[in-house]
């Protein structure tokens, strides 16, 4: 991901979660951070085939596999991936979502800015 788009999906993600105790802007940093994360995790557990499908025009995955890949990474994830400063359960939300915009991004006919920009009942969740 592209720094404008980690911003701008920490942008939306806080619309989303709320970190206690601290300011907005210091939040954005936050969440920053938690996109990082989350993108870091998924390019060192996915097979860059996949992972490559957000940025890909001719391959894409359907809905089923989306929601599949969905469910088992944001479970997978939030294993794996410690974010102390928000509460776990904000911290799942914020993991499944992240996931969820950068898979959906794969789907047919759909690419990153879609996904970022698009409305939860849009997005295939799992």
């Amino acid at each position: 991901m592209t720094e404008e788009e980690i911003r701008e999906l920490a942008i939306r993600l806080n619309d989303k979660v709320n970190a206690p105790l601290i300011g907005e802007t210091t939040e954005e940093k936050i969440l920053i951070k938690v996109v990082l994360k989350v993108d870091t995790f998924l390019y060192d557990n996915i097979p860059n085939e996949i992972y490559d499908l957000a940025r890909s025009l001719d391959k894409r995955i359907d809905e089923s596999e989306a929601t599949r890949l969905i469910n088992r990474l944001s479970i997978l994830a939030n294993e794996k991936i410690d974010i102390p400063y928000i509460p776990e359960s904000a911290e799942y939300v914020a993991i499944r979502f992240v996931i969820g915009v950068i898979i959906n991004a794969a789907r047919k006919e759909w690419n990153f800015d879609m996904a970022k920009d698009a409305p939860e009942s849009e997005l295939v969740t799992a």
